[in-house]
C-alpha cells in the first residue's frame, strides 16, 4: 500500500476503532460515523478523498480476518495500517520517510495540462 492511501486508512481505522471500544458503537454504526468523521477531516483540509465508504467497509472486514494490523511508527507514535504479520519492530510511516515523488501525482500533472491548453 503506498503512503497516500496508507494514511488515509489509519486515520479511517483510528476513528473506527475509537468509535468502537471507546463509544461502544456496534459495527455498522461504528463504520457509518467512522466514514463520516473521515470526510469531515479531508473536507476541512481540502484533501482528496482516497477511502470510498465500500473500500472503508472492506478494510474493516480485513483487519477483522487479521489479514491487517496496525503498526505502530517509531518515529512519530502513531498508528499505522500495516500487512499482517509484517515485522513492525522498526516501522517508519510514510510521512515521517516520505517517498520522493511524493504529492507529484494526479494534481501536478492536471496542473501542467491546464497551462499547456491556456497556450
Amino acid at each position: 500500500m503506498t503512503w497516500q492511501p496508507n494514511v488515509h486508512s489509519s486515520l479511517f481505522m483510528s476513528f473506527f476503532r475509537f468509535m468502537k471500544h471507546e463509544a461502544g458503537l456496534n459495527d455498522l454504526d461504528a463504520i457509518l460515523k467512522s466514514f463520516r468523521l473521515y470526510l469531515d477531516h479531508i473536507e476541512a483540509e481540502d484533501l482528496e478523498e482516497v477511502l470510498s465508504l465500500t473500500r472503508a467497509w472492506t478494510l474493516v472486514r480485513f483487519f477483522d480476518a487479521d489479514l491487517l494490523q496496525q503498526a505502530t511508527c517509531t518515529c512519530c507514535g502513531g498508528h499505522y495500517v500495516a500487512h499482517a504479520y509484517d515485522p513492525t519492530h522498526e516501522f517508519v510511516c510514510g510521512l515521517c520517510n516520505m517517498p520522493s515523488r511524493a504529492g507529484k501525482g494526479r494534481r501536478t500533472r492536471k496542473g501542467a495540462s491546464d497551462r499547456t491548453a491556456m497556450v
